[in-house]
C-alpha cells in the first residue's frame, strides 16, 4: 500500500487529532492533610511533569552455560516536575518543609516537631500522593495516573543572573512506591482514586 496524505490525516483525525504534552493538569497531595497539598493555584505553576515510567528489570538465570533472562523485580524512576517560581516561593517552602519532617531538623535533630511520627502536627506518614491527567483538545479527562506513597527527595537550585529576564524555575525529584492509571476523570487535589484504578 503506498504512502496517502489523506488516509494519514483521516486516521489521526480519529484519534482525536494526537494527544498534546501541553494539555494537562497535575494535583500534589499530602496524606497528612492540606500542609503540602498543592492548592488550585499552585497547581498551574507546575509548568512540566510526565506520565509515569515503569521497568521491569531482568533477571540472568544462569544453565548449561548461557545465561537466560527471567523477569525481576518492577521498578519505578524518579517523577520529575519543572515548577515556576512565584515571589511568595509558596510551592518551594512546602516542599522545603516536607523535606523537613522527613530528614529532621537542619541541625539534625530528629526529635520535637520534625522527624518524630509521634508527634501529633506530623500524624505516622509523610508521604502522599500525586495525580497527573492527560487532556483532550476539547478540555475533557483523557488518562489519569495516580503515584502512591510519595514523597519530595530532590529540591533543584535556582539560578539568579543579572543579565536574565526569565522567570526563576526549579525542578523537584519525588520517589514513589508505584503507580495506577485509568481513563476519565479524577478530581484535581482529590486523594481518592476513580472507580476504574
Amino acid at each position: 500500500m503506498g504512502f496517502s496524505a489523506t488516509t494519514f490525516k483521516s486516521n489521526l483525525s480519529k484519534a482525536g487529532g494526537g494527544a498534546r504534552p501541553a494539555l494537562y493538569k497535575v494535583g500534589i497531595n499530602y496524606s497528612q492533610g492540606s500542609s503540602f497539598t498543592l492548592t488550585s493555584d499552585e497547581s498551574i505553576l507546575v509548568k512540566a511533569a510526565a506520565l509515569p515510567a515503569t521497568n521491569i528489570a531482568p533477571l540472568a538465570v544462569n544453565y548449561a552455560g548461557r545465561a537466560y533472562k527471567w523477569q525481576g523485580f518492577r521498578t519505578y524512576d524518579l517523577w520529575n516536575v519543572t515548577v515556576i517560581n512565584d515571589e511568595s516561593f509558596s510551592i518551594r517552602n512546602k516542599m522545603m518543609e516536607w523535606m523537613r519532617y522527613l530528614g529532621g531538623e537542619l541541625d539534625g535533630d530528629r526529635g520535637g516537631l520534625y522527624g518524630d511520627p509521634s508527634n501529633s502536627s506530623g500524624g505516622t506518614w509523610f508521604d502522599g500522593e500525586a495525580t497527573v491527567t492527560q487532556l483532550g483538545t476539547d478540555g475533557t479527562p483523557k488518562q489519569t495516573y495516580k503515584l502512591y506513597n510519595l514523597w519530595p527527595t530532590e529540591l533543584g537550585e535556582i539560578a539568579v543572573d543579572w543579565s536574565s529576564d526569565a522567570l526563576e524555575e526549579y525542578t523537584i525529584g519525588f520517589c514513589y512506591d508505584y503507580w495506577s492509571e485509568g481513563t476519565g476523570s479524577n478530581t484535581q487535589g482529590s486523594t481518592s482514586a476513580p472507580p476504574n484504578y
